[in-house]
């Protein structure tokens, strides 16, 4: 007898659907070729904030971005460029005119616990973890 449950979908602990992508697919030409992208709406509108201040075309700049590429993936290198686009435009000004800050602050009024390991960042690379944020954008050592 066949269980009626297993026609259902699974469901993730908030309820969404397993399965379900919020990807958006979307083609973009470098070079000659044609390719295909899978991106989060969210990195698919920074992107083109990205490309409406370079002034260029999401062609143009992820042809840039995959000449620059290590090993990656193109969709992972895009990602990875679009943080460190934004990172290198943030300022301690800007952070703090919008509020930055206030989540560590209040959760310290909490006394919720910080992990020290999980907020500490990568010192190796010079990246900082959150709430110690650097004046200077992160350099490459590439």
């Amino acid at each position: 007898m066949p269980n009626n449950k297993t026609a259902l979908p699974a469901r993730h602990p908030v309820g969404q659907a397993v399965g379900i992508s919020t990807l958006v697919n979307r083609n973009v030409t470098i070079g000659r070729r044609r390719t295909s992208l899978r991106l989060e709406p969210a990195m698919w509108d920074a992107l083109e904030e990205v490309c409406r201040r370079e002034e260029m075309s999401q062609h143009e700049l992820c042809a840039k971005i995959d000449e620059r590429r290590l090993a990656s993936s193109l969709t992972a290198a895009i990602r990875v460029f679009i943080v460190n686009y934004f990172r290198a435009a943030a300022t301690e000004e800007g952070h703090a005119s919008i509020g930055h800050g206030a989540l560590y602050k209040t959760r310290a009024r909490s006394g919720a616990p910080r992990s020290g390991a999980a907020h500490a960042g990568n010192r190796e690379r010079g990246t900082p973890g959150p709430g110690r944020y650097n004046s200077e954008p992160v350099k490459n050592s590439s």
